[in-house]
């Protein structure tokens, strides 16, 4: 289970800064985990935030095991600040295709880093100070609950398969603001995906 608590300072490990596509500046990074992760008996998935003066700049899902601990105060607003950021900007409800989350030649699966096919698609749920969009996979409705709300795929609006999604809450990522829009969420589908959202960042 994640053993590092809400607020703890640490920053990547030299293995996951080398593979990972999308990294954050340096600086330290802040747990910003569900607490009820902290008793999830199979998994050390963990999400980890970068704050400057308070405001969101980087947001990343991943294992304690790509993990260092810093020594530092502990931040016990973190996650409330990275709340702030979510369900708003000019990019919400976009769909985009990221790729994978992993440089060509790193070795995956690297840990809980979400490892879905180079096409998943991915829906904006936020923005970071810096314009970049908060996204999340969306993933086949096959194991739903309430930190992965299902889409129905009449509201979802993009090129390819487009079937019935669930919205993965514990994977969420800041994207390169240049990740051009595929689609959208369509009017109507947004209200439970909005409701889980303020549920399980709350």
């Amino acid at each position: 289970m994640a053993t590092l608590p809400p607020g703890t300072r640490v920053d990547l490990t030299e293995e996951a800064a080398e593979a990972l596509r999308f990294t954050p500046p340096d600086g330290d990074l802040i747990v910003v985990v569900h607490p009820a992760a902290l008793r999830a008996p199979r998994s050390r998935h963990t999400q980890v935030a970068q704050f400057v003066a308070g405001e969101l700049t980087w947001l990343g899902a991943l294992g304690e095991d790509l993990l260092v601990v810093v020594e530092g105060p502990i931040e016990p607003d973190a996650r409330a600040n990275c709340r702030a950021h979510l369900l708003w900007g000019d990019r919400l409800w976009d769909i985009v295709r990221p790729g994978s989350l992993l440089h060509e030649d790193a070795d995956g699966p690297l840990s809980t880093v979400y490892a879905g096919s180079r096409l998943r698609p991915w829906l904006v749920i936020g923005e970071s100070v810096h314009g970049e969009p908060i996204a999340v996979p969306l993933t086949d409705a096959a194991n739903p609950r309430w930190w992965t709300p299902v889409v129905p795929s009449a509201m979802l609006r993009f090129e390819g398969n487009v079937k019935d999604a669930q919205v993965e809450l514990a994977h969420a990522w800041t994207l390169p603001a240049a990740s051009g829009a595929v689609g959208h969420l369509l009017p109507g589908g947004e209200r439970p995906v909005e409701a889980a959202v303020r549920a399980y960042f709350g």
